[in-house]
């Protein structure tokens, strides 16, 4: 798994994928109300974002990108009653251009 890597590279660094992809940006955050930004320093741009739940606050805790502009997106996490909540550890993998 990429998140194994974590405390080698750090938050948001790039890390090598396997095969023709470009490098990969993982990293965590603490959610905060359900919400939080994520600013990846290794890209120019995201161009998507997915986010796994660590030790959910919530049970069926889901993870949503709501905005993305430049290298920063923002994401929420929404609980089983279709709400914006929790403080869970979300871990992340973005990918878009690297800085050149």
């Amino acid at each position: 798994m990429a998140f194994t890597a974590l405390s080698v590279v750090g938050n948001g660094a790039l890390i090598p994928a396997v095969g023709s992809f470009t490098a990969l940006a993982v990293g965590t955050v603490t959610m905060v109300s359900g919400g939080a930004t994520v600013t990846v320093k290794g890209l120019k741009r995201v161009e998507g974002i997915i986010g796994m739940v660590q030790g959910a606050t919530g049970v069926g805790e889901t993870v949503q990108c709501t905005a993305t502009s430049n290298n920063t997106a923002d994401i929420e996490t929404v609980n089983e009653a279709g709400d914006k909540a929790g403080t869970s550890v979300v871990m992340y993998i973005a990918w878009g251009p690297p800085l050149s």
